[in-house]
């Protein structure tokens, strides 16, 4: 299984604004979001993410061609992962394939889609392995990204430093929590677009 995360932040490390990541990144950048979806089994998102944005883990149309002829379904498998079990009973995210793993015994009040109960995330990724996914693409938030670090399930980073400054106080960076020793990066990519950086980075064990 490969796990990689893809997240965005402005150049003083605010991964979002007001509350949602939306705005932070190019339009550029979220057409290399959609085409690095394209490549995976899996999206997946914590719930905090999916109350904040009117999001989905969908491919654009002009995508999903590809992706049949590598093999692949035409969407990929939207995954979230909640404790608290609060998650909106109505989202965009619900309109395409979503499981929605818990972590806990709460109630999740949504209707028609598939609800996934484990102990951790080591046992979602097992579920997700044992319906065929190889690939994994995380989405945040920060506090999932942090608890796979935590975990020791992540293999990737893609991460898009965006020309903007915010401020602001004990602002969100895109990892956020957690517990776990200096995780090392090995530069893997640079790519440049006027005045933004893509960085992709593998995970060193």
């Amino acid at each position: 299984m490969h796990l990689a995360i893809n997240m965005v932040a402005t150049l003083d490390g605010r991964a979002a604004i007001g509350g949602t990541a939306t705005g932070i990144g190019s339009a550029y950048d979220r057409h290399l979001m959609k085409e690095l979806r394209a490549e995976v089994d899996v999206v997946l998102h914590g719930a905090g993410t999916v109350r904040a944005d009117p999001l989905s883990a969908r491919v654009p149309a002009e995508l999903i061609a590809g992706r049949v002829a590598r093999g692949m379904t035409p969407q990929p498998l939207g995954a979230i992962v909640t404790r608290s079990g609060n998650l909106p009973v109505k989202h965009p995210y619900y309109d395409s394939p979503t499981v929605i793993y818990v972590l806990s015994d709460a109630t999740v009040a949504v209707a028609n889609v598939e609800i996934c109960r484990v102990a951790d995330l080591r046992d979602m990724i097992g579920d997700l392995a044992q319906r065929g996914a190889t690939r994994i693409l995380c989405e945040g938030g920060p506090r999932l990204n942090a608890a796979l670090l935590e975990a020791g399930l992540v293999d990737e980073l893609h991460f898009t430093l965006a020309p903007k400054l915010a401020g602001g106080a004990d602002p969100l960076t895109i990892v956020h929590g957690g517990s776990f020793p200096i995780v090392a990066l090995s530069l893997l990519e640079v790519a440049q677009r006027e005045d933004e950086l893509f960085l992709r980075y593998a995970v060193r064990r």
